[in-house]
């Protein structure tokens, strides 16, 4: 038979098929029926052989290959799963399952990815080039298969002990910062190594007499990569979505737990602050504290009647915020929270969450309020009588009911009360998020889509970002300048606030100008008085706070903290990462590589 006559091998496939099931069912037909079981089996047998046959007279075609590697990988998976079963290993099972859809949709969607970049338009053949690159990669492939064999068996790696709501957000917290940190990884060293390899082994120089001009190869080189991370990040994601629906089923470890899950967990929930009641002058209580101050120190605050600095009133502002969030002994504190919406009619009920953090030690780490919602005492069960006893410094949901609301306000009044002669010490809220109210906004479905298009939203920036690198530096130079710009990125908040603690300047409290001034002039100083010491640190804080200039602050735009917690993603946010890192940085890069390429004379070698 000749190699590639394809139709004759299909119709022996074929008559295989029909005589084989056609002779098995006129046994069947006679009462034989163990003999006919014989000859499907037989039959069936022989059609397999027939197929592998012909994929290996035709393994040097390219979607041959590929149809033999899924057949491969289905039977490994039915091995697997057949395996599972026997021994009783659910997880395997479905670990197995999920791996093999997440590897069979990944397959299919490059393959309908490589056919819509089929017309002949420069850009786009530079990014079906690169997508056929990526599958022969060994890096890109190494954090493929990590991401696609992680997701599946993330659930089973969980406590079954613990309660259902956390396990859900392990999950999920788990399972996003992997699937973003993994992408991430595979990103930066595929849009460096695409480039730097290229030019190495003189492919380039094929590429550019097209012709295609330097702009269009970068925008194809990104454009490949931007389209093989939708496709990574929807396939992760609908991993997510399903093996969360799967942790969802199990068993609760009460009613308690059941609802926290789903209305806490499954959810895009808005958190409102607290207001001070009608009547309280906070300008009033700034003032008084001021005037206590420049009594104690008036070096410092200067004399009554003299001009505050700005870093002095932000200072004492928080002071007074501070101490209202503070409820002292036997004393009490009211907080007003405004617009409160129930727009889920099947949500009865709106979220008080409050973290005590008491100011010295409490019997047992518990603290005992008494809590009024619009002066009706708070009860967690009905006829329930008495304080609440909630555990100091940990998150406690109360629900709310929804009739309680009064002209979308609650008013809350926290008392902290004696206890049998014992007097509690005071307790205090952080003022980000130690009292909030919650009411669900949105669902989890539409949360966790903007969560992953903010994930994708990033791998852009990092795609560029290798790309502009490797168009003028090595392949270590450039993998290491990405990751150092990634991980300062990916902790910038951290980072910012070790810088500013590092050397003692007051850098997040006065104006840039100032802090352009006046680093240089401390440095000045401290080498003046001799502690070189002080200096030193202070030029290493300008010297980090210049290199985060140059990085996009990816803990502003972190949707992983928020899913797992339940709080929603919101559009605003999505929309502002999308002009700051989508446009502005991504945009950025684009540039600084595009001017560098441009002027890059090919033929010389990079050392």
């Amino acid at each position: 038979m000749p190699k590639r006559n394809w139709k004759i091998w299909l119709g022996l496939l074929l008559t295989i098929l029909v005589v084989g099931e056609g002779i098995a069912w006129l046994l069947w037909a006679q009462g034989w029926a163990e003999v006919g079981a014989v000859v499907a089996g037989a039959g069936r047998v022989v059609a397999a052989l027939w197929v592998v046959r012909g994929l290996w007279l035709w393994r040097d075609i390219p979607w041959v290959r590929q149809q033999t590697r899924v057949i491969i990988g289905t039977i490994v998976a039915l091995l697997l799963v057949l395996f599972g079963m026997q021994m009783g290993y659910e997880g395997l099972v479905y670990a197995t399952v999920g791996s093999y859809l997440m590897a069979i949709g990944f397959v299919y969607g490059l393959a309908l990815m490589r056919l819509m970049l089929s017309p002949g338009h420069p850009i786009l053949g530079v990014a079906r080039t690169l997508l056929d690159e990526a599958i022969r990669m060994k890096v890109a492939i190494v954090f493929i298969v990590a991401v696609v064999l992680l997701v599946p068996t993330l659930p089973f790696a969980l406590d079954a002990g613990e309660l259902l709501k956390y396990r859900v957000q392990s999950f999920l917290t788990w399972s996003l910062m992997a699937t973003g940190v993994l992408l991430s990884l595979m990103t930066i060293f595929l849009a460096v190594m695409t480039i730097t390899s290229e030019v190495n082994h003189r492919q380039i120089f094929l590429t550019m007499t097209k012709p295609v001009g330097r702009a269009q190869y970068l925008a194809g080189k990104w454009l490949g990569i931007a389209l093989l991370n939708v496709l990574l990040v929807a396939v992760c994601g609908g991993g997510i979505y399903t093996f969360t629906q799967l942790l969802v089923q199990q068993e609760a470890a009460s009613q308690a737990d059941r609802l926290a899950v789903e209305q806490e967990v499954l959810s895009a929930r808005v958190p409102l602050t607290p207001q001070p009641p009608a009547g309280t002058d906070m300008s009033s209580l700034y003032e008084q504290r001021l005037e206590r101050l420049r009594q104690q120190d008036p070096m410092e605050y200067g004399q009554p009647g003299a001009t505050v600095p700005p870093r002095i009133r932000r200072q004492i502002q928080q002071q007074v915020i501070a101490q209202w969030y503070t409820v002292g002994p036997r004393q009490s504190q009211t907080y007003v929270f405004r617009d409160v919406r129930v727009p889920d009619a099947e949500q009865q009920t709106v979220q008080f969450r409050l973290n005590p953090r008491a100011a010295g030690n409490v019997p047992e780490g518990y603290v005992y309020l008494d809590v009024l919602i619009n002066g009706r005492r708070y009860q967690l069960q009905p006829g329930q009588t008495g304080y609440l006893r909630l555990s100091e410094d940990t998150f406690h949901v109360l629900r709310i009911p929804a009739q309680l609301i009064e002209n979308g306000e609650l008013r809350i009044t926290i008392r902290n009360p004696e206890m049998n002669g014992y007097e509690q010490p005071s307790f205090s809220f952080n003022t980000a998020d130690g009292l909030q109210i919650l009411y669900r906004a949105g669902a989890f479905e539409a949360n966790l889509l903007r969560s992953l298009a903010m994930i994708w939203l990033r791998l852009g920036f990092l795609a560029m970002l290798g790309l502009a690198a490797g168009t003028f530096m090595s392949f270590p130079t450039a993998s290491l300048l990405s990751m150092m710009v990634y991980v300062a990125a990916a902790a910038s908040g951290f980072l910012q606030e070790s810088l500013e603690s590092y050397a003692a300047f007051p850098g997040g409290e006065i104006s840039a100008w100032e802090q352009i001034v006046g680093i240089p002039a401390g440095m000045l100083a401290a080498i003046g008085a001799g502690e070189f010491g002080e200096a030193l640190r202070m030029l290493i804080r300008l010297l980090g706070q210049t290199f985060m200039l140059f990085v996009p602050a990816f803990g502003d735009y972190n949707p992983t903290p928020l899913v797992s917690d339940g709080l929603a993603v919101s559009w605003r946010m999505l929309g502002n990462a999308a002009w700051q890192v989508g446009l502005v940085w991504t945009g950025v890069m684009a540039i600084i590589g595009w001017a560098i390429f441009r002027r890059r004379e090919l033929a010389r070698v990079t050392v």
